[in-house]
């Protein structure tokens, strides 16, 4: 799963909102900066973001967190609203040779001009999708 989730190719195959992901730099052998930008429910524009990822394995268990930053080679777009995510990420820890239970956090301003309760109502559907 850990190796799944840091695998931004293979992303585009099971992650149906990605419209764009890639990575922009590698900080550290456990940190990079990297761009994502993905489908929103009709009527809603179509977000992006950019973030500082971090990793860490931790024995059997895992835990990859990000927040955003901002790059000067990638202002925000006409044709998408940027999101800021405030503190996003994985906890996956062993249950077994081949299990795992995931803890998935994300608390993410999408910005825009969404009331609030729109935001809390879809995020109780898209975060368990996610």
């Amino acid at each position: 799963l850990y190796d799944v989730l840091h695998d931004i190719e293979y992303r585009k195959k099971w992650d149906s909102n990605v419209i764009e992901t890639f990575d922009i730099a590698r900080l550290t052998v456990n940190a990079d900066v990297g761009y994502y930008s993905w489908r929103c429910p009709k009527p809603l524009k179509n977000r992006d973001v950019i973030t500082l990822r971090s990793w860490l394995p931790m024995g059997a268990d895992y835990i990859i967190m990000n927040y955003s930053v901002k790059h000067p080679k990638y202002p925000p777009r006409k044709d998408l609203v940027r999101a800021v995510s405030i503190q996003t990420g994985y906890l996956i820890q062993s249950t077994g040779p081949k299990s795992c239970v995931i803890t998935y956090l994300a608390q993410v301003d999408p910005k825009g001009s969404l009331p609030k309760w729109v935001v809390n109502k879809s995020s109780q559907f898209l975060a368990p999708k996610a």
